[in-house]
């Protein structure tokens, strides 16, 4: 998972910085509370040389030779954390969760056009990353399947965001304590280890 060096330079305003902290407290509750992605290793609110504000490490992953479906969901859920948590406390969301959301559409879209993994479009691979798209060429020249085909897969890949997005949020309320407890020791730290955010479940 490649960060970037943590920067301390940039001057963040007191508003950023709760925003992020409870942004990143999101993401770290699905860690911790969904059995196959987590557990969380470090939660952190200094802005990273990538564009970052902060960001969530899980422990590495296991070296396991595949995916599964469940746990695809999973990730899903995690990268809609922030949002979530944004939009609960805040009532407002940021612009800040784009790549959040860009990486979530992108397992959703993975697994109904490349694994097979949706009921109602079955065990077919629609997935067009052999096609290379030329600027300036016509799209619907490259894709393998019809317009009504591509129709349902955008109405599946919604349909798993959304279900992602509502089982994630009824978590994240759930743990709203949680949610308060480490953004504030964000806050006050900027950045805590996985036995000071376990210690928050207690």
């Amino acid at each position: 998972m490649g960060i970037g060096a943590e920067k301390k330079s940039r001057i963040i305003s007191e508003k950023e910085k709760k925003i992020t902290a409870y942004h990143e407290a999101g993401h770290a509750i699905l860690f911790h509370v969904l059995p196959d992605v987590g557990p969380v290793y470090t939660v952190s609110i200094i802005p990273t040389g990538l564009g970052a504000a902060g960001y969530t490490m899980p422990l590495p992953e296991r070296d396991e030779m595949f995916n599964t479906k469940g746990r695809m969901l999973q990730d899903i859920m995690v990268s809609l954390g922030g949002r979530i948590a944004e939009e609960i406390i805040f009532d407002d969301v940021t612009t800040g969760a784009s790549s959040d959301i860009k990486k979530a559409t992108k397992v959703a879209r993975a697994m109904v056009t490349k694994y097979g993994f949706s009921d109602n479009i079955g065990v077919i691979n629609y997935d067009e990353d052999d096609n290379e798209v030329f600027i300036g060429r016509d799209l619907a020249h490259t894709r393998s399947h019809s317009e009504a085909v591509a129709g349902e897969i955008d109405i599946e890949v919604k349909a798993i965001v959304d279900d992602c997005y509502r089982k994630a949020k009824d978590i994240i309320m759930k743990n709203e304590g949680v949610l308060h407890a480490c953004a504030e020791l964000l806050l006050e730290k900027e950045k805590i280890g996985r036995d000071e955010f376990e210690a928050l479940f207690a």
